[in-house]
């Protein structure tokens, strides 16, 4: 796992987030799982977080970078999930939020990941947050598509180099 690095990017979905990246990962021609997985505190985080698998590549068509995978925001308050990248809007709520924040601690962090399968030529993505699961919109795969990771959170500069612990990159053929 690398070192976090500050992420820039001009998606206007993350403007008002201070951005980290823990890797990327390759996505080859062939049938593949992967995923990027960390855990978090909720009662030490901001109350918003970003969390995403996104690739951002430039269109021959206009020749400006298009931002293309998966990303969500957390609100640790109302307990919402909401679409960053798609379209999709509101994908769900966490259960019973109001006691979310409560049930996780530093000897049992709450696990925020993103398993994708890619199968044909589809990226079938799968979120997980602190034992619950929501499906997200699959998106078709471009040849040689790089996805980096993506971490930020609410607030001062800094902010997400202490909300996030034991980041992790994987991927696994099948």
């Amino acid at each position: 796992m690398h070192s976090p690095l500050t992420f820039v990017t001009p998606e206007m979905a993350f403007a008002s987030f201070d951005l980290v990246s823990f890797g990327s990962i390759r996505v080859p021609p062939h049938p593949l799982r992967l995923g990027f997985q960390l855990d978090i505190i909720p009662s030490e985080c901001p109350s918003q977080i970003i969390f995403g698998l996104i690739s951002q590549h430039r269109p021959q068509v206009n020749g400006r970078f298009q931002t293309h995978g998966f990303a969500i925001r957390l609100d640790l308050v109302t307990g919402e999930i909401w679409d960053l990248l798609n379209d999709s809007g509101l994908i769900g709520m966490v259960e019973e939020p109001d006691t979310f924040q409560t049930r996780f601690t530093d000897e049992e962090p709450m696990l925020i990941s993103w398993e994708v399968e890619h199968l044909g030529s589809a990226l079938i993505p799968r979120l997980h947050i602190g034992g619950e699961q929501w499906l997200y919109p699959a998106l078709s795969c471009p040849d040689n598509l790089i996805m980096d990771t993506l971490a930020g959170a609410a607030g001062d500069k800094g902010s997400t180099m202490t909300a996030f612990m034991h980041p992790a990159v994987w991927r696994e053929v099948i």
